[in-house]
């Protein structure tokens, strides 16, 4: 019978850790239409979202972006000024927010796992700086972990979703600086 209990208790913590990873994707990436090669010099940086009292949210998007794209350190200048970037080639980030579940530390901290995990849904556009041709268009999602009391809030998801911008604007210089 002890048998059949650690089986049982060794089943859940697996489950646990297994079924509450955070994790982030991107989906729905259209092609390039940039020229090539395209200089990427300059990066503006903005967010929005159709649902309303999201502003925090929007603002750590945002910061987690530029910072994530600074810290690659392929730029000349990162910004969500639009006068901090306006001379030179680049392209504009659009980042809207359409779904968001969130889970707050508090409810962390008192529910653990039961507060389940947090979400973002992220519309991204990138277009040229100065005529404002879309140039590419991709969602990312990013999905809290939600399996302790000490991690997978709103502000774990928000990370996901951002390092998956980044993630995805590293590529695109990639690709349109041959």
């Amino acid at each position: 019978m002890k048998k059949v209990f650690e089986m049982a208790a060794i089943l859940f913590v697996l489950l646990t850790v297994v079924g509450c990873a955070s994790t982030g994707l991107v989906k729905n990436a259209s092609p390039i239409t940039a020229g090539k090669p395209f200089e990427l010099d300059y990066i503006y940086v903005e967010t929005s979202s159709s649902m309303g009292g999201l502003e925090g949210e929007q603002k750590l998007l945002k910061d987690h972006i530029i910072s994530g794209l600074n810290e690659r350190q392929l730029f000349k200048g990162v910004s969500g000024n639009r006068a901090d970037v306006s001379l030179g080639s680049g392209i504009t980030i659009a980042a809207e927010i359409k779904a968001i579940k969130k889970v707050s530390n508090n409810a962390r901290l008192w529910l653990g796992a039961m507060a389940g995990q947090a979400r973002i849904s992220v519309q991204v556009k990138l277009s040229d700086l100065n005529n404002g041709q879309v140039m590419q268009t991709f969602e990312v999602e990013g999905k809290s972990s939600g399996g302790s009391a000490l991690a997978g809030a709103t502000d774990e998801a928000i990370e996901l979703a951002a390092e998956q911008v980044v993630g995805e604007v590293v590529g695109f210089n990639a690709q349109t600086a041959q």
